[in-house]
């Protein structure tokens, strides 16, 4: 309870005046699961206090400050939460993000900053909860697990920052830290390598929650990783994976952000389970365009509810849900008495939208306007100039054989947008002045990887085929998940032109076609994120999706799929700066199975 527990007992009894009364509105009473009608809640000092099941007594809280909401016809539910998600995904720094997310009912969002870990380590993270603290929400930090995502041993991925089990204890005392980010290293887990369970045991020992990540996981193995602590997974990509887990007591996190849409297959689960206490929604990543013309948690709650969840499941499934996850049921996740005064009020319960968000008992936003600003924070110098790299040519870039060969067999990353599962697809491409060539006419791209953090001149060279892309060339700092940088193309000119673009920029995502610069998105915290408005980053990304229009392709089916080929824990085939990655193997292999012909 709050520190000034006599002053919320007698604001309950109506001695003190409520700060705020929201006065009646169909009430979501997500422990029971009904919609009573005509109630009323009281909040004072940030806490709900009362809730009142009609208007007889209601007079006794209203004092000359408190303020009065009528909410006649509209649903009130608990301020919506997001129990796993990436800021840096969104292109925006925490603060802009915090407005969009009060504009759309989120009161509060778990997020693992490991974008910002990777680049930054352990002085970015505490950079980022600093800023945290100055948004508009409550942002739950989550400690990053896995910086970088594989044990740098491993010779498959080379990143900018180690975050070990001393930073990582470190960050668990702090303030609004509440667990361990998804531990993804689930191969370590198993393997039971030292530096990964000494991460678990700070958590457990402090009394953190552990979240998971175990694409594919089952039987023994599963067991064996949630013996380990962790207690959640966001990965189910099929109805069987995802009942094995809860079924064994993992809370499922039902996807559905700006490429990984699991929901669509999952929403079943719901419908067809007795008890869907440990099914939550989570977006994951998702990027400014959607948080701006579709939503964030009441989109996905909306969906949900459009995929044959009945609502009120839907509104447990972004409330109390993730409240109990998280051991935090106590203090939100329910518009109840002695719980944060967290509220949304909608216009509609089939679709939820949004007319009012209150955090803390405070009002945020109303009726299409924010209220209130976050609080300033600037990021330092060295967080701003985080691209390192050595000098490159477009030679740099491609694959290129001393053998006189006319054509060689050759695997490529195989990508189906909205979908993070890569495959491996072995193809026969022309060879044509000692490079082997790209194919537009069946959408066989190059794709490099360059090193980004230290200079070393580290390049992985390979081919992606399935970005519905049909010409020019895409360059990023956002490559999950140590972010080196990350190109795609079918001109090695145009993939050069555009990766200097970046370069140049500090971070960016550009794009070239035909040795001209179409369009740049700058994002200069650490190669990720936007010092700018979200009025302002969403034109930029709106322009550069415009752009990728004319070749051929939406914003999300290459950009926010480009991001995820670098991540090599995620199967089946990727590519880092080490090379060309088979996750299922762990190893680095080559790109060139065998030559066709030779040239005469």
């Amino acid at each position: 309870m709050s520190h000034n527990t006599k002053d919320l007992i007698e604001a309950a009894l109506g001695k003190v005046k409520a700060d705020l009364v929201v006065k009646g509105a169909n009430l979501i009473d997500v422990f029971t699961g009904e919609v009573i009608e005509k109630a009323s809640v009281a909040s004072y000092d940030g806490f709900v206090v009362r809730v009142i099941w009609n208007e007889e007594d209601l007079d006794n809280y209203v004092g000359p400050t408190t303020t009065v909401i009528d909410a006649r016809g509209q649903y009130l539910m608990p301020g919506l939460i997001d129990s796993h998600l990436h800021v840096e995904s969104s292109l925006l720094n925490v603060r802009e993000f915090s407005k969009l997310e009060a504009i759309h009912g989120v009161t509060a969002a778990v997020v693992d900053p490991h974008e910002v870990a990777n680049v930054l380590g352990y002085e970015g993270v505490r950079l980022f909860i600093e800023e945290a603290r100055r948004s508009l929400i409550r942002v739950l930090v989550e400690a990053p697990s896995c910086v970088p995502a594989i044990d740098p041993s491993a010779g498959i991925d080379g990143g900018g920052a180690i975050i070990g089990p001393k930073e990582v204890r470190s960050l668990l005392t702090l303030e609004g830290v509440v667990g361990l980010g998804e531990l993804m290293d689930f191969r370590g887990v198993l393997g039971t390598r030292s530096h990964v369970i000494a991460k678990v045991e700070a958590s457990k020992a402090l009394g953190k929650v552990i979240d998971g990540h175990a694409p594919g996981l089952h039987g023994a193995e599963l067991d064996a990783y949630m013996v380990s602590g962790a207690s959640s997974d966001h990965e189910s990509s099929t109805l069987e994976e995802a009942l094995e887990k809860a079924r064994k007591g993992m809370y499922v996190f039902l996807r559905y952000g700006s490429i990984g849409k699991d929901l669509e297959v999952l929403a079943r689960l719901a419908s067809e389970l007795p008890d869907t206490r440990r099914l939550t929604l989570v977006a994951d990543d998702i990027n400014v365009i959607d948080l701006v013309e579709h939503g964030h948690m009441d989109y996905i709650v909306s969906r949900a509810i459009e995929l044959g969840i009945d609502p009120v499941k839907a509104i447990q499934m972004a409330t109390i849900n993730p409240a109990q996850h998280l051991r935090m049921d106590d203090l939100m996740g329910a518009v109840a008495p002695g719980r944060y005064a967290d509220m949304v009020l909608s216009r509609g319960l089939e679709r939820i939208s949004v007319s009012m968000t209150i955090v803390g008992g405070r009002l945020i936003y109303a009726n299409g306007r924010l209220l209130r600003d976050p609080e300033p924070f600037e990021y330092p110098s060295w967080a701003r100039n985080s691209v390192k790299v050595r000098p490159f040519s477009a030679d740099d870039l491609v694959i290129m054989l001393n053998d006189n060969l006319k054509s060689v067999r050759a695997n490529v990353i195989s990508v189906r947008p909205g979908s993070m599962i890569t495959l491996k697809s072995v193809e026969e491409l022309s060879v044509e002045g000692g490079i082997v060539r790209s194919d537009a006419s069946r959408g066989i791209m190059h794709v490099a990887v360059i090193d980004r953090h230290k200079a070393s001149g580290r390049v992985g060279r390979g081919f992606i085929k399935g970005l519905p892309l049909t010409k020019g060339a895409l360059a990023q700092t956002i490559a999950h998940d140590t972010h080196n940088l990350i190109v795609a193309g079918y001109d090695p000119k145009d993939m050069e032109l555009a990766a200097r673009a970046v370069v140049e920029a500090q971070g960016g995502i550009a794009y070239a076609e035909g040795g001209r610069l179409k369009a740049m998105v700058r994002l200069p915290i650490a190669g990720l994120m936007s010092d700018e408005s979200y009025e302002r980053v969403y034109d930029e990304v709106k322009e550069l999706e415009g752009t990728l229009g004319t070749a051929g392709s939406g914003l999300d089916s290459v950009f926010m799929v480009l991001a995820f080929v670098s991540l090599p824990v995620i199967p089946e085939l990727r590519i880092t700066d080490m090379g060309l990655v088979d996750v299922k193997e762990g190893r680095v292999i080559d790109v060139i199975v065998d030559p066709v012909s030779r040239a005469r």
